[in-house]
């Protein structure tokens, strides 16, 4: 390993020679990775709070049909004013509305109050309505008006969906209102915290059925228009603008046949698909009814509907007793579908229902706290997989798939605390990034461990009745929990509020080192300080990095574990007398609950690795995946020595486990890509060929009946190692033949496991030329399975013919090229990070931007707007300072478009 343990072990930044390859080209991402976020701020998007709604009568007409996508609306608004004033404002989007028609009456009175003017500003999003006279504090009005809004096909507001049905384009009419656009389909007080009722009315074709977030009263023929009828739906519960959900499409209904329904649940798709939606059928019911137990609050609406849309740009969203879908997140096949796309049905299930109480019932008091719903409901999808999936082991996937995952970004300077405001209606989606779900899952998690399970859910019950049908701010749930601490009389070692207000109101989170003392002297020393990958020279940062952090540490897994506490006055504190002998080790963040990374002396680090190479199994799976994670993460920001980094991995040639090989998997391949290239790369694929082919050998091709959920999952590890990075003859050869029968008619695709058909296409793709791809092409053109075809499109984009992956960037730009708008980055992210690919995607970014952005220019998904996304994919491949230089010119050239959002690149 000598060739590149001197490039990774250096400790200073040098020009390039050849010994520090590896470590110019570690530096050249890190700059990437600052590169790869960027900011503008702009202000006066809020609304002013001196009228308020209390109820909505929405009237809307979606018109369906080409070259007339609008839907002509009415709304009245009953609004308390809670200060005088002669100006009402509201929010208003892409919406035409007509003047004439405005009205205000004093309800009180039933006096007309005149209208003498309308003012919109289109940057901000609000309309002014100027009346004559003073609206008087205390009193009611109600506010009317007629407008156009359009159809549009964003994938935002009241927007447009198409999908072939027998060789038809059929269209539907569907709502994606956070965040936060009901202001696109009707003027509204749309922010989270102006909560009212809705009453809504919805007209259309009589060939069609139309869905809310409530059930139907009745069906009256529209005047006028034939065959067109409206629909009337029940009062909405209270509730903010952003879960205003409506439907109208020639969808089927499936109802739940699950004993378990004192909620009706019903599946809305497309005719042809309805037998795909057995699995979600039957797991929703159950997951609800666990959220009911685990909140001891009933599910307050009377119904459920769960819709399939095919052009959807979240996974799915949350509307009250409406909840839409994208297609690969709530259909499968039984027998065709991935465990992968099985265990993404339940916890995308159960991240929506969660959002019932999470988000729904409490709802944030404004989108700077977007985190008590997105956090929240990122842990309880979790527990809600788990209490119908117990096989799937969710919490061992926890710390792999949530929390390494944004470690990876919040050790970055240009991270942001969970607690961050944005001010223009632009970059509200920029918030919905891996901090807002994952550092808040994860300290909910850590919270819910020092708290203890039965207190944390006692805790829940009582912050969400004390803030049902209202909004909550963060001290809302510290005051609940701290409530709950006193009555169970839990002793902590200050407020809930004094530990967790440093999680939330700052970014980042602390490395632990660990020193022990030796020589027959017990104790040692525990420190804390901010971790960083990259520390800058010139920051100005002058906040102090210092958390309350609940330790937790073993000497013996077979034993409770032991806990301490470091609080944020506090730089360093004495290690505890462990009541060991100086050849036993000791391990912090027991399960790796704790939001934290550790690091040893060279003692203790030796006493832990000589554990794992005589056996392993004494310590857990968990926890060997967080001595992975967290020291080979360590290393790259020379805090330890890149050699003892990699003496750990020299293990893995024993190890079978899924969480540590996906640790493992993550971290390795960021030295795959820094080595990819250099003249010592193939001395690296002989380094990890000796760890894989072990486990590779161990779970084989072939599936067995015995095979538990996360051994298929390690499996795909060993598999995408041996087959599509380190290519060994036995893997490749094998995917070859199978795609070779595919291709020929010898097989079909029911004859290959779906756990390995992106896998196997991928490498026989990568190792064929046009007519491997052409036929992948064409069966993800002919699949109707959404998550199939999506691990078909992956697989294209493995191709090593630059010809062809340049077709592939040309294709999602096309509209007619089969590749829906919501996968187009899944297809250049993939691309992206094919090693050959980058080069193509980067040029095609470079010299096609004005054309890819006119292309993408009203799409706007969560995470922020399409450019900064496809920019952001393409910085984890730059290993040398040439394509840094390429970067950072794309980069210039593009800040008017680049700067107007906030992007955290995810490592």
């Amino acid at each position: 390993m000598n060739f590149f343990l001197d490039m990774l072990s250096q400790n200073k930044m040098f020009p390039v020679r050849k010994d520090s390859l590896m470590l110019v080209a570690i530096t050249v991402l890190t700059f990437s990775q600052t590169l790869c976020t960027v900011m503008t701020e702009e202000g006066g998007m809020r609304l002013p709070k001196n009228v308020l709604p209390v109820s909505y009568n929405i009237q809307l007409l979606p018109i369906i049909e080409e070259g007339n996508f609008t839907t002509p609306g009415f709304v009245e608004i009953v609004v308390d004013c809670i200060e005088t004033t002669s100006a009402i404002s509201m929010n208003s989007a892409d919406i035409s509305i007509d003047e004439s028609s405005i009205t205000v009456v004093d309800i009180g009175s039933q006096e007309s109050i005149g209208v003498m003017n309308l003012i919109v500003e289109d940057d901000r999003q609000i309309i002014t309505i100027e009346v004559d006279s003073q609206l008087i504090s205390g009193r009611q009005y109600k506010i009317s008006m007629n407008f156009v809004a359009l159809l549009n096909d964003e994938l935002r507001g009241f927007y447009r969906s198409t999908y072939e049905e027998n060789g038809e384009t059929k269209y539907l009419a569907v709502t994606q209102f956070s965040a936060p656009d009901a202001r696109r389909s009707f003027p509204c007080f749309d922010e989270p915290n102006m909560k009212a009722v809705f009453t809504i009315k919805l007209g259309r074709k009589l060939s069609m059925t139309s869905n809310s977030n409530m059930p139907k009263i009745k069906t009256e023929p529209i005047e006028g228009m034939a065959d067109y009828v409206w629909d009337y739906y029940q009062t909405t519960v209270k509730m903010s603008s952003y879960l205003v959900g409506m439907m109208v499409s020639e969808f089927t209904s499936v109802p739940s046949e699950s004993e378990l329904n004192r909620v009706p649940f019903t599946i809305w798709t497309r005719p042809s698909l309805t037998n795909l939606t057995k699995y979600a059928g039957n797991i929703a019911p159950q997951i609800l009814k666990y959220f009911e137990y685990f909140t001891q609050i009933d599910y307050p609406l009377p119904k459920v509907d769960i819709a399939a849309i095919p052009d959807f740009a979240a996974g799915a969203m949350e509307n009250w007793g409406h909840i839409n879908f994208r297609e690969a997140d709530l259909l499968i096949d039984e027998q065709r579908s991935s465990e992968v796309a099985k265990q993404r049905v339940a916890e995308v299930t159960g991240h929506e229902l969660g959002h019932m109480w999470f988000g729904n019932l409490v709802t944030h008091d404004w989108w700077s706290l977007v985190w008590l719903k997105e956090g929240f409901a990122r842990y309880v999808q979790y527990i809600g997989t788990d209490s119908v999936e117990p096989g799937f082991q969710m919490d061992e996937q926890f710390g792999v798939a949530t929390l390494q995952s944004v470690f990876r970004v919040d050790s970055l300077e240009s991270s942001r605390p969970l607690d961050f405001d944005v001010n223009n209606s632009a970059s509200l989606n920029t918030l919905f990034d891996v901090v807002v779900y994952d550092k808040g899952a994860s300290i909910v998690r850590m919270m819910a461990n020092f708290l203890g399970p039965e207190t944390f859910r006692r805790s829940m019950t009582r912050y969400l009745h004390s803030r049902a049908y209202a909004n909550a701010v963060q001290d809302d749930l510290w005051r609940a929990v701290q409530e709950q601490v006193e009555i169970d009389g839990l002793v902590l070692p200050a407020t809930v509020k004094t530990i967790m207000d440093p999680w939330t109101n700052k970014m980042g989170y602390p490395l632990i080192t660990v020193t022990r003392n030796y020589g027959g002297t017990s104790g040692g020393t525990i420190t804390q300080s901010r971790f960083l990958l990259r520390k800058s020279t010139n920051s100005t940062d002058s906040i102090v990095y210092r958390w309350w952090v609940p330790l937790t540490y073993t000497t013996d897994f077979s034993q409770p574990q032991k806990s301490i506490w470091i609080s944020d006055q506090q730089d360093s504190i004495p290690l505890p007398d462990l009541s060991v002998t100086d050849d036993e080790w000791v391990l912090f963040n027991v399960g790796q609950v704790g939001y934290y990374r550790v690091s040893y002396d060279d003692t203790n680090y030796g006493l832990i690795f000589q554990q794992l190479t005589t056996d392993h199994t004494v310590i857990s799976a968990k926890n060997r995946a967080q001595l992975l994670d967290d020291t080979l993460t360590i290393a790259r920001a020379n805090i330890v020595p890149y050699e003892k980094a990699l003496d750990l991995t020299k293990y893995l040639a024993l190890e079978r486990d899924y969480a540590p090989w996906t640790a493992a998997n993550n971290a390795l391949d960021f030295i795959d890509i820094m080595l990819y290239g250099y003249p010592d790369f193939n001395e690296w694929i002989d380094y990890m060929s000796d760890l894989v082919v072990p486990l590779y050998q161990y779970v084989g091709f072939d599936e067995g009946p015995r095979d538990t959920h996360l051994f298929i999952y390690t499996r795909t590890h060993a598999v995408h190692w041996a087959c599509t990075k380190l290519e060994i003859n036995d893997c490749v050869q094998y995917a070859n033949q199978v795609y070779a029968s595919w291709m020929t008619n010898v097989i079909t695709e029911n004859d290959i496991s779906p756990n390995l058909l992106r896998l196997i296409s991928c490498s026989a793709i990568a190792n064929g030329s046009d007519p491997e791809w052409n036929f992948g092409y064409q069966k993800y053109l002919a699949s109707t399975l959404a998550n199939e075809k999506i691990d078909l499109l992956k697989a294209m984009t493995c191709t090593k013919q630059t010809d062809i992956i340049y077709h592939m960037l040309e294709m999602m730009i096309n509209e007619t090229s089969g590749i829906r708008l919501q996968d187009a980055n899944t297809l250049f992210s993939n691309i992206a990070a094919n090693p050959v690919g980058h080069g193509v995607a980067l040029d095609f970014l470079a010299t096609r931007w004005d054309e890819v952005n006119a292309y993408f220019s009203g799409y706007v998904g969560f995470g922020g707007s399409s450019m900064p996304g496809l920019f952001r994919s393409l910085c984890d491949r730059v290993n040398t300072n040439e394509q840094l230089a390429e970067l950072t010119k794309l980069r210039d050239d593009h800040l008017d478009v680049l700067g107007s959002s906030k992007t955290v690149n995810q490592v």
